[in-house]
């Protein structure tokens, strides 16, 4: 009876054991299921962090693009308007620079010393010419030719871009091999900038004519209606685009070289970033005093031949091609007139006929 009883025992300890092990779990299998936990997370957390695919990155910056140009279209207004109002404000700076570049110097040159402290003539400011005009025409006169200068301004501003929204022509930004992109871009600026120039040119050449009107003292182009008259009388629809190559020579010689260094910047990062916002103020400025040639030849090729006395003799030869003024110009020493307003040096050709017995006048 013994023996069987601690049998009984056995079997019961025996019996407990098992329970206890059925209601325990294996320690190796407690955490093979904690690092399977652990990688399931891992995987869920990987997921979220997981960079969107190709197609979502190419349709979210283009909303994102559509918001801020809708965001933007009130900011360009406003900057618009500002542009104008300056551009008003400051006319009078543009009219003498105008006559400055068509040779117009009605006060004679004046003797003083550079920097340097060598004695050179000097022509009057622009302050100086601005006050002359104002003597003659009063405060009105100082804008003369205002209004065509504005239709000129705001239908640049309006349909420049029209050819390449009408057909599709967008931008690119980093999208394209770097030669591509900067191609693309070049032309596209190209466009621009020869629909914006073929559309403001002819109230550019109305403009510059109604300024000329000072020299002579005419009354030809007095009005929009009339100098349209006047000038369809005379030359015809092409009497409107005088002077219209050479200028767009200018504005894209500029874009050419302005679109260049900065292609080579962005690819060679030449420069620090912080840095080339005032460097590119450096390029634009550079590029502009290049090509300012061909804005004085623009500027007399516009009023050259016309029914004022500014385009004919004495005060300036009647040229046929924009090429022989540009030649007469750089012979003269004429081709930087109106760049500097404030310190106007006399060029040495005519300081040199100024001293010369057998050319200077009797």
């Amino acid at each position: 009876m013994q023996r069987y009883c601690e049998h009984d025992e056995c079997d019961s300890i025996d019996d407990r054991d098992d329970v206890a092990h059925e209601g325990s779990v294996d320690p190796r299998l407690d955490a093979g299921g904690a690092a399977l936990d652990n990688r399931q997370l891992a995987v869920l957390g990987a997921g979220a962090d997981e960079p969107e695919t190709e197609e979502q990155q190419e349709t979210l910056p283009l909303d994102v693009n559509w918001i801020d140009q809708e965001l933007a279209r009130p900011h360009e207004f406003w900057r618009f308007l500002l542009r104008m109002s300056f551009g008003t404000l400051m006319h009078p700076y543009e009219y003498a620079k105008i006559l400055m570049q068509l040779g117009y110097e009605p006060m004679p040159a004046a003797i003083s010393t550079n920097w340097l402290g060598r004695t050179t003539l000097y022509l009057p400011s622009v302050h100086q010419y601005i006050r002359y005009i104002k003597h003659i025409d009063g405060f009105s006169g100082l804008y003369r030719g205002l209004f065509s200068r504005i239709m000129s301004t705001t239908c640049y501003a309006l349909f420049s871009e029209s050819l390449v929204n009408m057909f599709g022509v967008r931008q690119l930004q980093k999208r394209m091999h770097p030669f591509s992109e900067y191609l693309w871009n070049l032309v596209r600026g190209g466009i621009i900038v020869v629909t914006g120039l073929a559309i403001s040119h002819p109230f550019y050449v109305i403009s510059v004519r109604q300024m000329a009107q000072f020299v002579g003292r005419e009354v030809v182009y007095s009005s929009m209606k009339g100098s349209i008259e006047e000038i369809l009388a005379q030359a015809g629809p092409l009497g409107f685009y005088a002077g219209f190559v050479p200028r767009l020579l200018s504005d894209l010689g500029i874009l050419f070289c302005t679109s260049t260094l900065s292609a080579i910047y962005n690819q060679f990062s030449v420069f620090r970033s912080d840095r080339w916002e005032y460097n590119s103020v450096l390029i634009q400025f550079g590029a502009v005093m290049l090509f300012y040639p061909l804005q004085v030849v623009g500027a007399c090729m516009a009023c050259s031949g016309s029914a004022v006395a500014a385009g004919a003799p004495p005060y300036m030869p009647i040229y046929d091609k924009w090429i022989d003024c540009l030649m007469d110009l750089i012979a003269r020493g004429d081709h930087y007139r109106g760049a500097f307003m404030f310190r106007r040096t006399l060029p040495k050709v005519h300081a040199q006929r100024a001293h010369d017995p057998f050319t200077r006048p009797m």
